[in-house]
């Protein structure tokens, strides 16, 4: 495993700058570039990342409340519902993903949180969360029926699945999918993020689904 480099960026959450710590050299992170699962694109926040944190660093205060998030990699939407009261649990299948998570969430000194290192292939955690925290995870169709199986049996009745995405097709078909359960009801908004150091494009338009999960 090559050695991780840090570097220290700030991201601009429609007018709230937040600092965050991200791998300083991807090229450095490919141990396999064969191997789908070493893809260090867990290493730096990804643009629907950036509009879920944002929904939440506007929203209502989150004490009390128990998060999720998946797929975490640097942990953005955590930190920002961390920010806002919750107890968040960081889970990636990376060991260097969870150790940007644990310095985010150090960083911006949250008082509650926990690493969860866990395949969702394999997913042993048996919890049930009031918020799960899905950014742009569900794209992959070879891990999705691994991933459905995960959210159902992490979220709490009554609770919610946040996804956000750049509007790609498969994860509206999986959301939809989700929905054909009848377990969920689900709420749309749409956000654009500014990426201003993208060098292809400095603006993202970003589908928020909130997946409210029925009580009974």
């Amino acid at each position: 495993m090559s050695t991780m480099e840090t570097k220290l960026i700030h991201i601009d959450l429609e007018g709230k700058i937040l600092p965050l710590h991200v791998a300083a050299n991807l090229e450095a992170l490919f141990d396999d570039p064969a191997d789908p699962d070493q893809s260090p694109c867990w290493a730096e926040p990804w643009p629907a990342a950036r509009g879920l944190a944002a929904f939440f660093l506007q929203g209502p205060d989150l004490e009390g409340k128990t998060v999720l998030e998946l797929g975490a990699g640097v942990g953005l939407p955590g930190v920002a519902c961390g920010l806002r009261g919750a107890a968040v649990t960081f889970s990636d299948f990376q060991h260097r993903a969870l150790q940007l998570c644990e310095a985010n969430a150090r960083l911006h000194r949250l008082s509650v949180y926990r690493l969860l290192l866990a395949d969702w292939r394999d997913f042993a955690c048996k919890e049930r969360f009031d918020l799960i925290l899905a950014s742009d995870i569900a794209y992959e169709p070879r891990l999705l029926p691994s991933l459905k199986a995960v959210l159902l049996g992490v979220s709490s009745p009554g609770g919610a699945i946040y996804f956000s995405h750049p509007r790609r097709p498969v994860t509206l078909a999986f959301i939809e999918e989700l929905l054909q359960s009848n377990l969920f009801t689900e709420k749309r908004l749409a956000v654009t993020v500014a990426v201003p150091e993208d060098p292809v494009r400095t603006a993202y338009e970003i589908a928020i689904h909130r997946l409210q999960r029925t009580a009974g």
